[in-house]
């Protein structure tokens, strides 16, 4: 009786043991998955809605390249080999100040679907047939489809609101809401933080017009379809205020639209042409 007692115990001990090991294993499994899924949110490198799991959090991953960005640049100026690589929705930008023209951003798409976005700044000298190239500590992330206006108050600035950045295989977008103005002396990029501003938005335009920035329409689209503004915006530089301009029901006012022409006349702005469904 005492052997079997024994024997009992003994595999009741065993059987715990095996338990034990068992649920650690499990746990350990648990804590790989999740790892494997942080690279691959780092990486990339998935296509399609299951395995494109940087997917899952693009603002997430937009502030750990802030943050790299910042810790590997300070303020540079170097001489391009020649022209910004190959991209569409940059902006190119003439600045009162100086016979330049601001390049900033862009995107492009390479053969295999995948998306690159740029937050590179150039300034081409038409009379040197030159590019240089300008990096900062601080800057916005990445996009296309931004809008940028330039003023030579304080020695010539250029400000930048919104635009667009989306995943590698482009199954997820972010319609950017910040706001930042650029100095063309220091070549240092602040970003401009209000209460009261538009909502986030690509495709959208801008004109400077005296010392005010007027914002109109964009597009916002979440993944479910595409929605089109016709809000409108005006930017005080003096002040550095936002206030939107508000239109009465039976008040005439552009339709939903972005892509189009907006120019600045003595009078206030001319708007010409779409893009909207």
């Amino acid at each position: 009786m005492a052997k079997k007692k024994a024997s009992t115990a003994a595999t009741s001990s065993g059987g715990k043991s095996a338990a034990k090991a068992a649920k650690k294993a499990k746990a350990a499994a648990k804590v790989e998955r999740k790892e494997a899924k942080k690279v691959k949110a780092t990486k990339g490198k998935g296509k399609g809605n299951a395995e494109d799991e940087d997917d899952q959090d693009l603002e997430g991953i937009l502030e750990r390249m802030r943050k790299e960005w910042e810790l590997a640049h300070t303020v540079t100026e170097e001489t391009a080999d020649g022209p910004p690589s190959q991209r569409a929705n940059a902006t190119l930008t003439p600045c009162p100040n100086g016979n330049h023209l601001w390049c900033i951003g862009g995107e492009y798409f390479s053969d295999d679907g995948k998306a690159y976005f740029y937050n590179d700044v150039y300034r081409y000298s038409p009379d040197k047939d030159e590019w240089r190239k300008f990096a900062s500590p601080t800057c916005p992330g990445p996009r296309s489809a931004h809008a940028v206006v330039a003023t030579p108050a304080g020695g010539g600035k250029l400000f930048l609101f919104g635009g667009e950045f989306s995943s590698l295989y482009q199954n997820s977008f972010h319609h950017y809401r910040d706001f930042w103005v650029f100095d063309i002396q220091t070549h240092l990029w602040d970003r401009i933080e209000t209460k009261v501003r538009p909502h986030g938005r690509s495709g959208h335009r801008m004109i400077m017009w005296k010392h005010y920035i007027v914002l109109f329409g964009g597009f916002i689209d979440p993944g479910v379809r595409t929605n089109y503004l016709q809000d409108l915006w005006v930017f005080d530089t003096q002040e550095y205020k936002w206030q939107q301009v508000e239109f009465k029901d039976n008040e005439r006012k552009p339709s939903p639209r972005s892509g189009f022409s907006f120019l600045p006349v003595p009078e206030g702005a001319i708007l010409h042409g779409k893009s909207s469904i």
